[in-house]
């Protein structure tokens, strides 16, 4: 990483331009590492990712440690019944048929594979933009010395919520983690692992209290390559440390796919029938 001098766009008008070219997404494919605080200890992991925007389909193959072919999933908005499709690519030799927020899928992960990083970013983003307000942005976003990030020439943007902290809510009827994490825009694994009685995401009931936090994050950092207005790098903290950390390999913008991309007869891929 290199680090520019750069002048121009202020942080809040290069976050804003972020929001605009990920919400003009069709489609993306991509390599990403993700660096991931699971129980207190840092998981990573590779996936080589294509990604439908409407309707919303992805497909990802994860990569082993030694480059070879991991565990692969599908899953297509409004198909297969609402559910991932999964080859374990190991025993069983069979396909998984599993709901998005189940162990299988969600063990080792914060995010569910409805979740594409970009469009979640910018979530949460906007929503933060609504939250603080037009007259505050300028005490929270800061753009800083612009850098060379692998061959991207980038942004820096570095997101500070100094007042971030963890508040009561009391849990409605028919909630779990997961719908109360997207009415506030924020991460259900977060809540999770904050609150230690709860064991699962739909581990609550009406009246329950747990902690959430006010804000998405207390430190988002971005390298946002400016020919795309989209972030390759992403690091998200708490009031502990790094929560998580996601960053591109290669990245294409706007791929055109094809039905076959998202089919488990995908002759390139390895779906068992």
């Amino acid at each position: 990483m290199v680090h520019l001098f750069g002048y121009g766009q202020t942080g809040i008008e290069v976050i804003s331009q972020t929001i605009q070219s990920t919400k003009a997404l069709k489609s993306l494919y991509f390599e990403m590492i993700s660096r991931e605080r699971i129980d207190d200890e840092y998981k990573i992991s590779v996936a080589i990712v294509k990604c439908n925007l409407s309707p919303y389909q992805t497909y990802l193959q994860s990569v082993l440690d030694d480059g070879g072919r991991g565990p692969e999933v599908l899953y297509r908005a409004n198909k297969n019944n609402n559910q991932a499709i999964i080859s374990p690519n190991k025993f069983p030799y069979f396909n998984i048929h599993t709901d998005l927020n189940s162990f299988i899928l969600r063990n080792g992960h914060h995010h569910t594979l409805k979740q594409s990083i970009f469009t979640f970013i910018a979530d949460v983003m906007e929503n933060e933009f609504i939250k603080i307000g037009d007259e505050n942005l300028k005490e929270y976003i800061v753009r800083e010395e612009d850098v060379i990030f692998r061959h991207w020439n980038c942004y820096y943007i570095n997101i500070y919520w100094a007042d971030f902290e963890w508040v009561p809510y009391t849990v409605k009827k028919g909630e779990t983690l997961t719908t109360i994490a997207e009415k506030l825009v924020v991460s259900d694994y977060h809540i999770l692992q904050k609150n230690e009685d709860v064991d699962d995401y739909d581990d609550v009931s009406e009246g329950d209290k747990i902690l959430v936090p006010n804000h998405y994050a207390k430190r988002v950092e971005f390298f946002i390559d400016k020919a795309t207005n989209l972030p390759v790098f992403t690091r998200i903290s708490d009031e502990r440390g790094v929560f998580a950390q996601y960053q591109q390999n290669w990245l294409i913008v706007n791929p055109n796919f094809t039905e076959l991309d998202f089919s488990t007869e995908n002759p390139q891929y390895n779906f068992k029938f």
